[in-house]
């Protein structure tokens, strides 16, 4: 029988503390580097046992098996592993593609709403920036298992462009900008498909503000997110969000940098780029309008 590990759940385990204890763990038991691990739980595990995988014993073969929608579509596709610190999300970590990823639909059967939004939110999100059937087909039956492999199919497509994520695979990030920032400022006390459900509204709203996106695409955008029980974090202010931001991984020459789209299904390209500067300036008429939608829910 295979020895089986325990972390703790929640996006607050996903530290070097827990990184070092499995790490620790795998020693005591004399794991080598023919040691095949396997990472059975939700995006929290597999990012950190991903990473542990990829750095022990300079990496071990890894098998990821999620067991939430959020992993199956979108933490435990494309080989990205990481870990928190408390500057932002993600902050440490590596590309490092398992040999296998099994998904099986049956274990959604048990997932509590709030998890199965989660989830919707990277898949609504896939919808908005590469292919907007995915974005209609969840307007009419957001719970199909045709809706989960085509944002699957989706995301597999866009990493095999941009594995290192030097250009295209940049789009995934779309909400992503404000919604780390969102999780930092919360503690992680906000989930993740929370966070990029109100990053893409705002970063949609963003990118009508900038003249890319229509007035009409963006107020479909909103009436989708409308019913969420979505709102900012509690005692929210600007500044710290902004703090937050500036440690972006798409940030250049201290800059931030946002994915931005031109219409439901396709994000801008930039010049390969993927991504614009957007100065604070620029920022602030979404921030004060993400303020106001917040005083209004």
């Amino acid at each position: 029988n295979a020895p089986l590990l325990t972390i703790a759940s929640g996006e607050k385990a996903k530290n070097l503390q827990s990184a070092t204890s499995l790490i620790d763990d795998l020693s005591k038991m004399g794991c080598d580097r023919d040691t095949l691990l396997i990472a059975l739980g939700g995006g929290v595990t597999t990012d950190l046992v991903g990473f542990v995988a990829s750095i022990y014993m300079r990496g071990i073969p890894l098998i990821l098996i999620p067991t939430s929608l959020l992993a199956i579509v979108d933490a435990a596709i494309g080989g990205k592993t990481g870990i928190d610190t408390p500057y932002g999300k993600n902050l440490i970590g590596t590309i490092y593609p398992p040999k296998a990823i099994f998904a099986d639909l049956d274990l959604l059967q048990t997932l509590p709403e709030k998890e199965r939004l989660n989830g919707l939110a990277e898949i609504l999100k896939m919808g908005l920036i590469y292919d907007a059937a995915i974005w209609e087909m969840a307007q009419k039956e957001d719970r199909n298992p045709n809706l989960i492999l085509k944002a699957i199919k989706g995301k597999i497509a866009i990493v095999k462009q941009d594995l290192k994520e030097h250009g295209m695979r940049r789009i995934l990030n779309f909400g992503h900008t404000i919604g780390h920032a969102l999780e930092t400022v919360s503690h992680y006390e906000m989930s993740h498909g929370e966070a990029v459900a109100i990053g893409s509204l705002i970063e949609a709203h963003l990118s009508m503000h900038l003249g890319y996106l229509s007035k009409a695409d963006f107020e479909q955008i909103q009436t989708r997110y409308s019913n969420w029980p979505l709102a900012l974090p509690k005692h929210y202010t600007q500044d710290p969000l902004l703090q937050a931001m500036l440690h972006d991984k798409k940030k250049a020459a201290n800059e931030i940098r946002f994915v931005l789209i031109d219409k439901i299904g396709h994000a801008l390209p930039f010049d390969g780029a993927y991504c614009r500067a957007v100065t604070q300036s620029e920022l602030q008429t979404t921030l004060d309008w993400m303020d106001h939608w917040n005083s209004h829910r």
